[in-house]
Protein backbone atom coordinates (compact mmCIF):
# COMPACT_ATOMS: atom_id res chain seq x y z
CA UNK A 1 0.00 0.00 0.00
CA UNK A 2 3.13 2.15 1.08
CA UNK A 3 4.28 1.38 -2.63
CA UNK A 4 1.20 2.50 -4.66
CA UNK A 5 0.99 5.90 -2.67
CA UNK A 6 4.38 6.22 -3.56
CA UNK A 7 3.72 5.71 -7.31
CA UNK A 8 0.94 7.77 -7.23
CA UNK A 9 3.06 10.67 -5.55
CA UNK A 10 5.74 10.15 -8.41
CA UNK A 11 2.82 10.10 -11.10
CA UNK A 12 1.55 13.39 -9.99
CA UNK A 13 4.86 15.00 -9.51
CA UNK A 14 5.60 14.29 -13.22
CA UNK A 15 2.15 15.47 -14.57
CA UNK A 16 2.58 18.63 -12.21
CA UNK A 17 6.36 19.24 -13.69
CA UNK A 18 5.32 18.54 -17.59
CA UNK A 19 2.39 21.00 -17.51
CA UNK A 20 4.98 23.39 -16.10
CA UNK A 21 7.03 22.76 -18.88
CA UNK A 22 4.60 23.37 -21.21
CA UNK A 23 2.98 26.66 -20.10
CA UNK A 24 6.70 28.08 -19.43
CA UNK A 25 7.42 27.10 -23.18
CA UNK A 26 3.93 29.12 -24.45
CA UNK A 27 5.00 32.16 -22.16
CA UNK A 28 8.82 32.05 -23.13
CA UNK A 29 7.48 32.06 -27.35
CA UNK A 30 5.44 34.76 -26.91
CA UNK A 31 7.04 36.94 -24.54
CA UNK A 32 6.74 40.16 -26.41
CA UNK A 33 9.78 40.87 -24.18
CA UNK A 34 11.70 38.43 -26.38
CA UNK A 35 10.70 40.47 -29.58
CA UNK A 36 11.87 43.47 -28.57
CA UNK A 37 15.12 42.66 -27.25
CA UNK A 38 18.46 44.83 -27.92
CA UNK A 39 21.33 43.47 -29.71
CA UNK A 40 23.25 45.68 -27.90
CA UNK A 41 24.03 49.98 -27.01
CA UNK A 42 26.55 51.66 -29.01
CA UNK A 43 27.42 55.87 -28.66
CA UNK A 44 28.50 57.36 -31.43
CA UNK A 45 30.72 60.93 -30.56
CA UNK A 46 31.55 62.97 -33.43
CA UNK A 47 33.94 66.09 -33.17
CA UNK A 48 32.06 68.07 -35.36
CA UNK A 49 28.18 68.57 -35.70
CA UNK A 50 25.67 67.04 -37.70
CA UNK A 51 25.52 69.60 -40.05
CA UNK A 52 29.33 69.41 -40.70
CA UNK A 53 29.55 67.65 -43.97
CA UNK A 54 31.46 64.37 -43.54
CA UNK A 55 29.22 63.72 -40.32
CA UNK A 56 26.28 62.48 -42.11
CA UNK A 57 28.08 59.57 -44.10
CA UNK A 58 30.07 58.36 -41.47
CA UNK A 59 26.65 58.10 -39.55
CA UNK A 60 25.06 55.97 -42.46
CA UNK A 61 27.83 53.87 -42.82
CA UNK A 62 27.93 53.43 -39.32
CA UNK A 63 24.07 52.46 -39.09
CA UNK A 64 24.41 50.37 -42.31
CA UNK A 65 26.90 47.87 -40.52
CA UNK A 66 25.13 47.46 -37.11
CA UNK A 67 22.16 45.00 -36.89
CA UNK A 68 18.30 46.67 -36.96
CA UNK A 69 17.92 45.94 -32.85
CA UNK A 70 21.21 48.05 -32.09
CA UNK A 71 20.81 51.44 -30.56
CA UNK A 72 22.71 53.62 -31.77
CA UNK A 73 22.85 56.87 -30.14
CA UNK A 74 24.89 60.21 -31.14
CA UNK A 75 26.79 63.32 -29.16
CA UNK A 76 28.43 65.93 -31.02
CA UNK A 77 31.53 68.19 -29.81
CA UNK A 78 31.05 70.66 -32.28
CA UNK A 79 34.57 71.97 -32.21
CA UNK A 80 34.33 73.78 -36.08
CA UNK A 81 31.59 76.29 -34.52
CA UNK A 82 32.39 76.51 -30.96
CA UNK A 83 36.28 75.22 -29.80
CA UNK A 84 36.88 76.85 -26.43
CA UNK A 85 38.10 75.82 -23.13
CA UNK A 86 34.62 76.59 -22.01
CA UNK A 87 32.71 75.14 -24.52
CA UNK A 88 34.95 71.59 -23.94
CA UNK A 89 34.01 72.04 -20.36
CA UNK A 90 30.53 72.14 -21.03
CA UNK A 91 30.80 69.25 -23.47
CA UNK A 92 32.76 67.21 -20.98
CA UNK A 93 30.26 68.18 -17.90
CA UNK A 94 27.41 66.88 -20.20
CA UNK A 95 28.52 63.53 -21.46
CA UNK A 96 29.71 62.82 -17.90
CA UNK A 97 26.16 63.34 -16.42
CA UNK A 98 24.62 61.49 -19.66
CA UNK A 99 26.56 58.80 -19.07
CA UNK A 100 25.34 58.64 -15.50
CA UNK A 101 21.43 59.02 -16.42
CA UNK A 102 21.81 56.55 -19.38
CA UNK A 103 21.88 52.82 -19.46
CA UNK A 104 25.55 51.56 -20.04
CA UNK A 105 26.80 51.40 -23.54
CA UNK A 106 28.33 48.09 -25.17
CA UNK A 107 30.82 50.16 -27.39
CA UNK A 108 32.12 53.68 -28.17
CA UNK A 109 32.59 54.89 -31.92
CA UNK A 110 34.49 58.22 -31.72
CA UNK A 111 35.00 60.18 -35.08
CA UNK A 112 38.10 62.41 -35.82
CA UNK A 113 40.64 63.70 -33.87
CA UNK A 114 38.95 66.24 -31.72
CA UNK A 115 36.94 62.94 -30.09
CA UNK A 116 39.77 60.31 -30.13
CA UNK A 117 41.41 62.88 -27.94
CA UNK A 118 38.59 63.04 -25.62
CA UNK A 119 38.47 59.38 -25.62
CA UNK A 120 41.43 58.72 -24.55
CA UNK A 121 42.03 61.40 -22.36
CA UNK A 122 38.63 60.34 -20.45
CA UNK A 123 39.05 56.83 -20.61
CA UNK A 124 39.69 55.51 -17.68
CA UNK A 125 37.22 58.29 -15.62
CA UNK A 126 34.44 58.05 -18.30
CA UNK A 127 34.74 54.69 -20.43
CA UNK A 128 36.63 52.60 -17.64
CA UNK A 129 34.98 49.30 -19.10
CA UNK A 130 33.63 50.39 -22.34
CA UNK A 131 35.58 49.10 -25.94
CA UNK A 132 36.27 52.58 -28.05
CA UNK A 133 36.15 51.97 -31.81
CA UNK A 134 37.45 55.36 -33.47
CA UNK A 135 37.58 56.15 -37.20
CA UNK A 136 38.55 59.09 -39.07
CA UNK A 137 41.67 60.14 -37.19
CA UNK A 138 44.31 61.62 -39.05
CA UNK A 139 47.42 61.77 -36.18
CA UNK A 140 48.42 58.03 -37.59
CA UNK A 141 51.00 58.26 -35.05
CA UNK A 142 48.97 59.08 -32.04
CA UNK A 143 46.38 56.17 -33.01
CA UNK A 144 49.48 53.73 -33.72
CA UNK A 145 50.15 54.28 -30.11
CA UNK A 146 47.06 52.70 -28.79
CA UNK A 147 47.33 49.60 -31.21
CA UNK A 148 48.43 47.60 -28.06
CA UNK A 149 46.05 49.43 -25.92
CA UNK A 150 43.45 47.84 -23.66
CA UNK A 151 39.91 47.93 -25.41
CA UNK A 152 40.73 50.61 -28.02
CA UNK A 153 40.80 49.74 -32.06
CA UNK A 154 39.52 51.55 -34.90
CA UNK A 155 40.28 53.10 -38.26
CA UNK A 156 43.35 55.53 -39.37
CA UNK A 157 42.29 58.02 -41.34
CA UNK A 158 45.42 58.25 -43.80
CA UNK A 159 45.26 60.92 -46.42
CA UNK A 160 46.08 60.03 -50.23
CA UNK A 161 48.59 62.55 -51.15
CA UNK A 162 51.00 60.64 -52.58
CA UNK A 163 48.61 59.53 -55.16
CA UNK A 164 47.15 62.86 -55.63
CA UNK A 165 50.37 64.78 -55.54
CA UNK A 166 51.11 62.20 -58.39
CA UNK A 167 48.61 63.02 -60.60
CA UNK A 168 48.91 66.45 -60.39
CA UNK A 169 52.31 66.30 -61.19
CA UNK A 170 51.66 64.29 -64.56
CA UNK A 171 49.09 66.93 -65.30
CA UNK A 172 51.25 69.78 -64.67
CA UNK A 173 54.59 68.43 -65.52
CA UNK A 174 56.36 72.19 -65.31
CA UNK A 175 55.25 73.09 -61.62
CA UNK A 176 58.00 73.39 -58.97
CA UNK A 177 56.13 73.99 -55.97
CA UNK A 178 53.00 72.16 -53.86
CA UNK A 179 51.19 74.42 -51.96
CA UNK A 180 49.08 73.45 -49.30
CA UNK A 181 46.22 75.02 -47.81
CA UNK A 182 46.00 74.46 -44.08
CA UNK A 183 45.27 75.67 -40.25
CA UNK A 184 45.73 74.87 -37.19
CA UNK A 185 43.49 73.03 -35.71
CA UNK A 186 44.03 69.09 -34.28
CA UNK A 187 42.95 67.46 -37.18
CA UNK A 188 44.89 70.14 -39.35
CA UNK A 189 48.47 69.79 -37.26
CA UNK A 190 47.94 65.94 -37.93
CA UNK A 191 47.45 66.87 -41.60
CA UNK A 192 50.36 69.03 -41.78
CA UNK A 193 52.42 66.01 -40.02
CA UNK A 194 51.29 63.76 -42.83
CA UNK A 195 52.21 66.40 -45.66
CA UNK A 196 55.54 67.03 -45.10
CA UNK A 197 56.44 63.66 -44.30
CA UNK A 198 55.10 63.05 -48.36
CA UNK A 199 57.52 65.73 -49.22
CA UNK A 200 60.66 63.35 -49.49
CA UNK A 201 58.99 60.82 -52.06
CA UNK A 202 58.84 64.22 -54.69
CA UNK A 203 62.05 66.10 -54.43
CA UNK A 204 61.40 68.10 -57.88
CA UNK A 205 58.83 69.72 -55.94
CA UNK A 206 58.84 72.55 -53.29
CA UNK A 207 56.69 71.60 -50.47
CA UNK A 208 54.77 75.08 -48.95
CA UNK A 209 51.50 75.70 -47.30
CA UNK A 210 49.11 78.32 -46.57
CA UNK A 211 48.24 78.68 -42.85
CA UNK A 212 44.70 79.61 -42.49
CA UNK A 213 44.98 79.98 -39.07
CA UNK A 214 47.55 82.97 -39.38
CA UNK A 215 45.62 84.43 -42.25
CA UNK A 216 43.66 87.15 -41.49
CA UNK A 217 40.86 86.83 -44.80
CA UNK A 218 42.39 89.24 -47.43
CA UNK A 219 45.54 87.59 -47.01
CA UNK A 220 44.56 84.38 -47.46
CA UNK A 221 42.67 85.35 -50.60
CA UNK A 222 45.33 87.44 -51.76
CA UNK A 223 47.82 84.54 -51.45
CA UNK A 224 45.61 81.95 -53.65
CA UNK A 225 45.01 84.59 -56.02
CA UNK A 226 48.66 85.74 -56.91
CA UNK A 227 49.42 81.38 -57.09
CA UNK A 228 50.77 80.61 -61.05
CA UNK A 229 51.30 77.96 -63.22
CA UNK A 230 54.65 76.97 -61.65
CA UNK A 231 52.70 76.22 -58.60
CA UNK A 232 50.11 73.06 -57.91
CA UNK A 233 47.28 74.20 -55.47
CA UNK A 234 46.02 71.20 -52.86
CA UNK A 235 43.39 72.09 -50.52
CA UNK A 236 43.63 70.07 -47.28
CA UNK A 237 41.70 72.23 -44.89
CA UNK A 238 40.29 75.61 -44.39
CA UNK A 239 38.07 75.74 -41.00
CA UNK A 240 39.72 79.27 -39.16
CA UNK A 241 41.65 82.16 -40.07
CA UNK A 242 43.70 84.47 -38.02
CA UNK A 243 40.62 86.97 -37.84
CA UNK A 244 38.60 84.14 -35.75
CA UNK A 245 36.12 83.65 -38.61
CA UNK A 246 35.13 79.97 -38.74
CA UNK A 247 34.33 78.23 -42.38
CA UNK A 248 32.30 75.30 -43.06
CA UNK A 249 34.21 73.30 -46.10
CA UNK A 250 31.40 74.50 -48.60
CA UNK A 251 32.19 78.02 -47.84
CA UNK A 252 36.09 77.67 -47.51
CA UNK A 253 36.28 76.06 -50.41
CA UNK A 254 33.74 78.38 -52.45
CA UNK A 255 35.78 81.30 -51.53
CA UNK A 256 38.91 80.16 -52.49
CA UNK A 257 37.89 78.64 -56.04
CA UNK A 258 36.60 82.16 -56.87
CA UNK A 259 39.64 83.58 -56.83
CA UNK A 260 42.34 80.68 -57.96
CA UNK A 261 43.82 80.98 -61.33
CA UNK A 262 44.86 77.38 -61.20
CA UNK A 263 42.89 74.10 -60.32
CA UNK A 264 42.58 73.19 -57.27
CA UNK A 265 43.37 69.23 -55.85
CA UNK A 266 42.14 67.90 -52.69
CA UNK A 267 42.54 64.66 -50.64
CA UNK A 268 38.86 65.24 -49.24
CA UNK A 269 35.61 64.76 -50.41
CA UNK A 270 33.97 67.91 -49.09
CA UNK A 271 34.68 70.63 -52.38
CA UNK A 272 34.59 68.40 -55.20
CA UNK A 273 31.64 69.61 -57.02
CA UNK A 274 31.82 72.96 -55.64
CA UNK A 275 35.25 74.21 -57.60
CA UNK A 276 37.93 70.83 -56.19
CA UNK A 277 38.77 69.71 -59.56
CA UNK A 278 39.15 66.44 -58.09
CA UNK A 279 41.97 64.13 -56.46
CA UNK A 280 42.31 60.39 -54.41
CA UNK A 281 39.24 60.72 -52.06
CA UNK A 282 39.09 58.88 -48.73
CA UNK A 283 35.39 57.80 -48.40
CA UNK A 284 33.53 58.75 -45.52
CA UNK A 285 30.93 56.15 -45.56
CA UNK A 286 33.46 53.28 -46.04
CA UNK A 287 35.44 54.36 -43.00
CA UNK A 288 32.25 54.63 -40.49
CA UNK A 289 31.18 51.13 -42.33
CA UNK A 290 34.61 49.81 -41.07
CA UNK A 291 34.06 51.14 -37.84
CA UNK A 292 31.03 50.27 -37.38
CA UNK A 293 31.74 46.22 -38.84
CA UNK A 294 34.08 46.61 -35.77
CA UNK A 295 31.68 47.58 -32.98
CA UNK A 296 29.40 44.61 -34.03
CA UNK A 297 32.12 41.86 -33.78
CA UNK A 298 32.83 43.33 -30.24
CA UNK A 299 29.06 43.10 -30.08
CA UNK A 300 29.14 39.65 -30.99
CA UNK A 301 31.37 38.60 -28.35
CA UNK A 302 34.91 39.33 -29.78
CA UNK A 303 37.39 40.61 -27.49
CA UNK A 304 38.70 44.36 -28.60
CA UNK A 305 42.34 43.50 -28.45
CA UNK A 306 41.81 40.58 -31.03
CA UNK A 307 40.77 43.73 -33.90
CA UNK A 308 43.07 44.68 -35.76
CA UNK A 309 43.45 48.04 -36.23
CA UNK A 310 43.04 49.31 -39.90
CA UNK A 311 45.62 51.78 -41.70
CA UNK A 312 44.47 52.08 -45.27
CA UNK A 313 41.67 54.08 -45.40
CA UNK A 314 39.24 53.21 -48.23
CA UNK A 315 39.45 55.95 -51.20
CA UNK A 316 38.09 56.51 -54.30
CA UNK A 317 39.40 59.12 -57.03
CA UNK A 318 36.99 61.23 -57.42
CA UNK A 319 36.85 64.58 -60.61
CA UNK A 320 34.59 67.65 -60.98
CA UNK A 321 33.46 67.29 -64.86
CA UNK A 322 32.77 70.98 -65.03
CA UNK A 323 36.67 71.74 -63.20
CA UNK A 324 37.88 69.31 -66.16
CA UNK A 325 36.38 71.40 -68.94
CA UNK A 326 37.82 74.43 -67.18
CA UNK A 327 41.37 73.13 -67.49
CA UNK A 328 41.17 71.12 -70.14
CA UNK A 329 41.96 67.71 -68.50
CA UNK A 330 40.29 64.52 -69.99
CA UNK A 331 39.16 60.99 -69.01
CA UNK A 332 41.95 59.63 -70.74
CA UNK A 333 45.01 61.58 -68.62
CA UNK A 334 43.03 60.52 -65.20
CA UNK A 335 42.87 56.99 -64.03
CA UNK A 336 40.79 54.65 -64.72
CA UNK A 337 37.28 53.77 -62.95
CA UNK A 338 36.82 57.13 -61.41
CA UNK A 339 33.96 58.73 -60.54
CA UNK A 340 32.32 62.28 -62.00
CA UNK A 341 30.61 64.54 -60.72
CA UNK A 342 28.35 67.46 -62.38
CA UNK A 343 28.56 65.10 -65.33
CA UNK A 344 26.32 66.77 -68.06
CA UNK A 345 25.35 66.21 -71.72
CA UNK A 346 25.64 70.08 -72.83
CA UNK A 347 26.30 71.71 -76.09
CA UNK A 348 29.34 72.68 -74.89
CA UNK A 349 29.69 68.85 -75.03
CA UNK A 350 28.09 67.90 -78.21
CA UNK A 351 29.85 70.42 -80.32
CA UNK A 352 33.42 71.19 -78.38
CA UNK A 353 35.57 70.92 -81.57
CA UNK A 354 33.10 73.69 -83.39
CA UNK A 355 33.58 75.71 -80.20
CA UNK A 356 37.01 75.52 -79.73
CA UNK A 357 37.63 76.86 -83.25
CA UNK A 358 35.05 79.88 -82.37
CA UNK A 359 36.62 80.36 -79.32
CA UNK A 360 39.97 80.60 -80.71
CA UNK A 361 39.23 82.85 -83.26
CA UNK A 362 37.75 85.40 -80.59
CA UNK A 363 40.94 84.63 -78.53
CA UNK A 364 43.05 85.72 -81.62
CA UNK A 365 41.07 89.10 -82.64
CA UNK A 366 40.23 90.44 -79.11
CA UNK A 367 43.54 89.85 -77.64
CA UNK A 368 44.78 93.78 -78.34
CA UNK A 369 41.85 94.84 -76.60
CA UNK A 370 42.18 92.11 -73.17
CA UNK A 371 45.84 92.79 -73.06
CA UNK A 372 44.85 96.80 -72.67
CA UNK A 373 41.56 96.05 -69.81
CA UNK A 374 42.64 92.60 -68.44
CA UNK A 375 44.50 94.13 -65.15
CA UNK A 376 41.56 96.96 -64.45
CA UNK A 377 39.23 94.94 -64.98
CA UNK A 378 40.90 92.18 -62.86
CA UNK A 379 41.30 94.48 -60.04
CA UNK A 380 38.20 95.21 -59.91
CA UNK A 381 36.57 91.46 -59.99
CA UNK A 382 39.24 90.41 -57.50
CA UNK A 383 38.22 94.14 -55.01
CA UNK A 384 34.60 93.23 -55.44
CA UNK A 385 35.10 89.37 -54.60
CA UNK A 386 36.54 90.02 -51.42
CA UNK A 387 34.44 92.82 -50.31
CA UNK A 388 31.09 90.38 -51.69
CA UNK A 389 32.80 87.12 -49.54
CA UNK A 390 34.18 88.83 -46.10
CA UNK A 391 30.44 89.84 -45.63
CA UNK A 392 28.79 86.64 -47.43
CA UNK A 393 31.47 84.74 -44.65
CA UNK A 394 30.97 86.70 -41.63
CA UNK A 395 27.22 86.88 -41.61
CA UNK A 396 27.12 82.80 -42.43
CA UNK A 397 29.64 82.25 -39.98
CA UNK A 398 27.22 83.50 -37.00
CA UNK A 399 24.23 81.00 -37.96
CA UNK A 400 23.26 77.46 -37.00
CA UNK A 401 22.99 75.51 -40.19
CA UNK A 402 20.15 73.78 -39.89
CA UNK A 403 17.60 76.16 -37.90
CA UNK A 404 19.10 79.45 -39.03
CA UNK A 405 19.21 80.51 -35.86
CA UNK A 406 22.14 82.50 -34.16
CA UNK A 407 24.56 79.96 -32.96
CA UNK A 408 26.93 78.80 -30.13
CA UNK A 409 29.37 81.16 -30.06
CA UNK A 410 26.99 84.66 -31.13
CA UNK A 411 24.98 83.09 -28.21
CA UNK A 412 28.39 83.15 -26.07
CA UNK A 413 29.53 86.37 -27.25
CA UNK A 414 26.51 87.97 -26.29
CA UNK A 415 26.19 86.81 -23.10
CA UNK A 416 29.62 87.61 -22.42
CA UNK A 417 29.22 91.17 -23.74
CA UNK A 418 26.03 91.83 -21.35
CA UNK A 419 28.52 90.18 -18.49
CA UNK A 420 31.33 92.86 -19.39
CA UNK A 421 29.01 95.68 -19.77
CA UNK A 422 27.07 95.16 -16.09
CA UNK A 423 23.36 94.26 -17.59
CA UNK A 424 21.12 92.12 -16.01
CA UNK A 425 19.38 89.56 -18.02
CA UNK A 426 18.14 86.02 -17.66
CA UNK A 427 18.60 83.24 -19.26
CA UNK A 428 16.47 80.45 -20.73
CA UNK A 429 17.88 77.24 -21.54
CA UNK A 430 15.39 74.39 -22.73
CA UNK A 431 15.47 70.83 -24.69
CA UNK A 432 12.46 68.70 -25.87
CA UNK A 433 11.11 66.35 -23.80
CA UNK A 434 11.62 62.33 -25.11
CA UNK A 435 13.03 63.83 -28.54
CA UNK A 436 15.28 61.03 -28.88
CA UNK A 437 11.83 59.03 -29.05
CA UNK A 438 10.93 61.01 -32.54
CA UNK A 439 14.44 59.88 -33.81
CA UNK A 440 14.47 56.36 -32.63
CA UNK A 441 10.87 55.73 -34.04
CA UNK A 442 10.84 58.65 -37.44
CA UNK A 443 14.58 58.69 -37.95
CA UNK A 444 16.60 61.72 -37.59
CA UNK A 445 15.11 63.09 -40.84
CA UNK A 446 11.79 63.70 -39.01
CA UNK A 447 13.96 64.51 -35.90
CA UNK A 448 14.99 67.45 -38.50
CA UNK A 449 11.34 68.61 -39.11
CA UNK A 450 10.64 69.21 -35.56
CA UNK A 451 13.95 70.89 -34.79
CA UNK A 452 13.34 73.49 -37.65
CA UNK A 453 9.47 74.07 -36.88
CA UNK A 454 10.69 74.58 -33.51
CA UNK A 455 13.33 77.44 -34.33
CA UNK A 456 10.44 78.77 -36.53
CA UNK A 457 8.47 79.35 -33.39
CA UNK A 458 11.10 80.48 -31.52
CA UNK A 459 11.63 83.16 -34.05
CA UNK A 460 8.70 85.00 -34.05
CA UNK A 461 9.02 85.85 -29.76
CA UNK A 462 12.20 87.53 -31.34
CA UNK A 463 11.99 90.99 -30.32
CA UNK A 464 13.99 93.29 -28.72
CA UNK A 465 13.91 91.94 -25.49
CA UNK A 466 14.27 88.17 -26.77
CA UNK A 467 16.75 86.82 -29.02
CA UNK A 468 17.20 82.32 -29.54
CA UNK A 469 20.14 80.55 -29.92
CA UNK A 470 20.71 77.05 -30.86
CA UNK A 471 23.38 75.33 -28.33
CA UNK A 472 23.39 71.15 -29.93
CA UNK A 473 20.97 68.53 -30.80
CA UNK A 474 17.52 69.39 -29.09
CA UNK A 475 18.98 72.33 -26.81
CA UNK A 476 17.84 75.99 -27.47
CA UNK A 477 18.86 78.70 -25.05
CA UNK A 478 17.47 82.42 -25.04
CA UNK A 479 18.57 85.76 -23.41
CA UNK A 480 15.76 87.44 -22.40
CA UNK A 481 16.65 91.71 -21.94
CA UNK A 482 15.22 92.17 -18.43
CA UNK A 483 16.37 92.04 -14.73
CA UNK A 484 12.23 91.53 -13.93
CA UNK A 485 11.42 87.43 -13.67
CA UNK A 486 8.40 88.19 -14.63
CA UNK A 487 9.15 89.33 -17.77
CA UNK A 488 11.35 86.38 -17.86
CA UNK A 489 8.47 83.63 -16.92
CA UNK A 490 6.29 85.56 -19.30
CA UNK A 491 8.43 84.58 -21.83
CA UNK A 492 9.43 81.27 -21.43
CA UNK A 493 5.41 80.66 -21.08
CA UNK A 494 5.10 81.72 -24.52
CA UNK A 495 7.02 79.27 -25.66
CA UNK A 496 5.25 76.81 -24.03
CA UNK A 497 2.17 77.89 -25.42
CA UNK A 498 3.14 77.57 -28.30
CA UNK A 499 3.84 73.44 -28.06
CA UNK A 500 -0.14 73.90 -27.99
CA UNK A 501 0.37 73.17 -31.57
CA UNK A 502 1.27 69.81 -33.18
CA UNK A 503 3.79 68.95 -35.13
CA UNK A 504 2.92 67.18 -38.29
CA UNK A 505 4.95 64.47 -39.23
CA UNK A 506 4.54 61.81 -42.11
CA UNK A 507 0.90 62.97 -42.17
CA UNK A 508 0.34 62.28 -38.58
CA UNK A 509 -0.07 64.87 -35.37
CA UNK A 510 2.19 64.82 -32.80
CA UNK A 511 1.63 66.88 -29.42
CA UNK A 512 5.13 67.66 -27.85
CA UNK A 513 6.49 70.16 -24.86
CA UNK A 514 9.60 70.73 -23.46
CA UNK A 515 11.34 71.56 -20.01
CA UNK A 516 12.42 75.19 -19.17
CA UNK A 517 14.78 76.35 -16.41
CA UNK A 518 15.56 79.96 -16.42
CA UNK A 519 18.64 81.75 -14.57
CA UNK A 520 19.12 85.41 -13.74
CA UNK A 521 22.09 87.63 -14.03
CA UNK A 522 24.00 88.33 -11.93
CA UNK A 523 21.71 86.31 -8.73
CA UNK A 524 22.60 83.66 -10.42
CA UNK A 525 26.17 83.53 -11.69
CA UNK A 526 28.89 86.07 -12.83
CA UNK A 527 30.13 84.05 -16.02
CA UNK A 528 28.38 82.56 -18.81
CA UNK A 529 29.54 79.22 -17.72
CA UNK A 530 27.87 79.74 -14.33
CA UNK A 531 24.70 81.07 -15.72
CA UNK A 532 24.13 77.98 -18.00
CA UNK A 533 24.46 75.35 -15.56
CA UNK A 534 22.16 77.45 -13.22
CA UNK A 535 19.80 77.56 -15.83
CA UNK A 536 20.52 73.49 -16.71
CA UNK A 537 20.19 72.57 -12.88
CA UNK A 538 16.83 74.56 -13.02
CA UNK A 539 15.99 72.34 -16.09
CA UNK A 540 16.64 69.30 -14.51
CA UNK A 541 14.25 70.26 -11.47
CA UNK A 542 11.62 70.19 -14.44
CA UNK A 543 12.11 66.94 -15.23
CA UNK A 544 12.49 64.92 -12.47
CA UNK A 545 9.06 66.75 -11.35
CA UNK A 546 7.54 65.27 -14.32
CA UNK A 547 8.87 67.21 -17.18
CA UNK A 548 6.71 69.84 -19.08
CA UNK A 549 7.42 72.61 -16.48
CA UNK A 550 9.43 75.83 -15.54
CA UNK A 551 11.46 76.69 -12.86
CA UNK A 552 13.72 79.09 -11.77
CA UNK A 553 17.10 78.56 -10.34
CA UNK A 554 17.38 78.13 -6.48
CA UNK A 555 19.75 76.19 -3.86
CA UNK A 556 16.50 73.45 -4.25
CA UNK A 557 17.74 72.88 -7.95
CA UNK A 558 21.23 71.86 -6.58
CA UNK A 559 19.91 69.61 -4.23
CA UNK A 560 17.80 67.83 -7.46
CA UNK A 561 20.98 67.52 -9.14
CA UNK A 562 23.13 66.54 -5.80
CA UNK A 563 20.23 63.88 -5.59
CA UNK A 564 20.29 62.26 -9.56
CA UNK A 565 23.89 62.16 -8.79
CA UNK A 566 23.74 60.43 -5.86
CA UNK A 567 21.46 57.62 -7.10
CA UNK A 568 23.07 57.60 -10.57
CA UNK A 569 20.38 58.98 -12.69
CA UNK A 570 22.34 62.10 -13.78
Amino acid sequence: MVRRRAEKIANMFLCVFGLCIILSSTVFAESPEEDQQIAGRVLFISSYSYAWETVPEQMEGIKEALPDKVILDYKFMDVKNANTPETRELFYESIKEYLRATADYDVVIVGDDDAFNFAMTYQEELFPDIPIVFEGVNDAEKALEVEHHENVTGVVENLSYQNTIALAQKLYPKATKLVAILDDTITGEASRKEYYETAKKFPALEFQEVNASTCTQEELIQRVSSLDESSILLYIMCTEDGEGNVYSSTSSVEMITDVAAIPIFSIVSNGVGHGILGGELVSHRKMGYQAGKMAEQILQGAETDSIAMLKNTPKYFCFDEIQMKKYEITKKNLPSNIEIVNMEENFLTRNSKVVKIVFWVIVVLGALLCIMIFDNIRRRKLNGALEKIKETLEEASRYDVMTSLFNRRVFMEEAEKRIKNHEEFGILLMDLDNFKNINDSLGHNNGDVVLKELASRLKCLNDENFQAYRLAGDEFTAIIDSKNPDVVEAYAKEIQFSFKKPYILEKEKYFMHSSIGLSMHPQDGETVSQLVASADAAMYKVKNNGKGGIAFYDSSCDEVVYERKRSGNL
